[in-house]
Formats: structure tokens, sequence, C-alpha cells
């Protein structure tokens, strides 16, 4: 992808509410300057890979991603079983709607029967065959690390170089940086050295702490503990072509419109990013 910067920028249909159909939310996204969409397994329930892309098409957008496969560290039963069979079906609707990445999430280590390292050795492993799975399917992955707060419950893959470490040697397989989780991480100042060419998307967003008591939320790029333009403008000049995808999810919206958040953010990313 060798567009400028605010050519690639892209929204992701998690800031969504229920109900609202993937066509009204292209829509939405197209009209506020966005390029690309990121999509869902929700976008899946009730449209086939295929309407997707021709959906996407139809609004002039690229896929930037499609959210998540992965989730490697349920113990052996009947609930892997049944996200081994989504992992494959996520690698075969990537490849049918041109997905430019596939999101991969570890999975939490809570459950699993595994010690920490042992469950991160665990993640490597079995990301390595969903890594030749993509390959053959003409796909490419990008592994999401987690903010360590959640890493009994959702990731326990957290750190960059946790990532870089773990896709290094993987053909198919690059690392994806959500700012909402990776924003603690000092090495996301220095993605060059620490990534290299390994890094595939960057989704964005800033977030702020609402009292002592309560998880960070998200918000829009402007607003927020993390200087977004400055980080931004640093990994754009440090040779970042990749998409810049606005994530934000319906639990985060406070009431705000969908259609009026998209506006504030992609503009604020238009500004940030020329």
């Amino acid at each position: 992808m060798s567009t400028g910067p605010a050519d690639r920028l892209s929204a992701n249909y998690y800031l969504a509410p229920a109900g609202t159909g993937v066509g009204q939310f292209m829509l939405w996204a197209k009209e506020a300057g966005a390029s690309g969409v990121g999509l869902t397994i929700a976008a899946l329930s009730e449209n086939t890979p295929d309407k997707l892309k021709t959906m996407a098409a139809d609004h002039g957008l690229f896929i930037s991603t499609l959210n998540s496969a992965g989730y490697f560290l349920y113990p052996p039963g009947e609930q892997r079983d049944i996200q081994n069979k989504l992992n494959l079906s996520l690698i075969d609707a990537a490849a049918r709607m041109d997905a430019g990445r596939l999101v991969v999430i570890a999975g939490g280590a809570s459950g699993s029967g595994l010690t920490l390292e042992a469950a991160r050795a665990s993640v490597a492993k079995q990301l390595g065959a969903l890594d030749r799975m993509a390959g053959e399917a003409g796909i490419r992955l990008a592994l999401e690390p987690i903010h360590p707060v959640d890493l009994t419950i959702k990731g326990c893959v957290n750190s960059l170089a946790q990532s870089a470490e773990i896709v290094r040697s993987l053909p198919s397989t690059d690392v994806m940086i959500d700012t909402f989780h990776s924003a603690w991480d000092p090495d996301i100042w220095r993605l060059p050295e620490v990534l290299g060419d390994k890094l595939a998307v960057v989704q964005v967003c800033n977030w702020y702490e609402p009292s002592p008591e309560e998880k960070p939320l998200r918000d829009v790029p402007s607003t927020g503990e993390m200087d977004m333009a400055g980080w931004l403008s640093a990994l754009i000049a440090g040779g970042y072509t990749g998409p810049i995808e606005f994530e934000m999810f319906d639990r985060h919206r406070r009431d705000r419109a969908v259609p009026d958040i998209l506006n504030h953010a992609l503009g604020d990313l238009r500004a940030m990013v020329s």
C-alpha cells in the first residue's frame, strides 16, 4: 500500500451498535472520509465473505482487517475444537473477502492449566500451525499484543518484544499494534528497531481512565492521554505505509452517534497525518 497516509485511513465495525447493518456502517465510514473498513465476526453472521467484498468495493473501501482468530488456550475439548474450526473458517473468509490481515489474539492463560510462560510457548506453537494454513490460503495474519491487565482473560502475549520474537520466523504473520493495548509499552516509540518489516497494521484510538476503580476507555484520537499526533508523525517518518484503522467499541460511545464519532475520529487522523 503506497498511497499517502490520509488515503489509508480505515474504521472498524466494532463501533457499530447491535442491529447496525454493515452496509450502513460502510456508508457512514465513507462519508466520514475513510478509505477502508475493518470487519468483524459479527459482520460474517449476516453476510457471506463474497458479499462483504462486493459491499466494500461498492462503497469504494478496502478491507483492512478481519477480527479475530486465535484464542489458542482453551483446554482440549469441545470449546477448543469449536475455536479451531472457527480459525479455519476465518482464514477462508479473509481470503475470499480479500482482507488485508486476519487479526490473531493469543487468548488468556486463565483456565488453560498452564503457567504464563508455558501458555506463551503454546501460543507460539499453535500460531506456527495457523501461519502455515494462512500461507497456503494466500493470506497474512497479524498478531495483536494485549494490555497486561487482560493477560489472564484475553491475551497472554503482551509486549511488542514478545510479539516480535514469536512472529520473527513466521513467513505469513506480522504484528498489529492497537494503541489502546500498547500505549504503555515504551517500544511503541521505537518500532523500526523492534519490529523491522514485521509491522502490519496499526489500530488507533486514544484512552482515558474514568476513575481509579475502572479500566481505561477508548476515545477519539485527539482526546486522551497518548500523544497520538506525535506518535503518528514518528511512525510515518519511520517509513510505515500500512493502514491506520480507528477502533472503538460500541460500549465506549457514551451515547454519541456513530457518524459523529467517525467524523471526529477520522478528522483528527487526517489532521495528524497531513
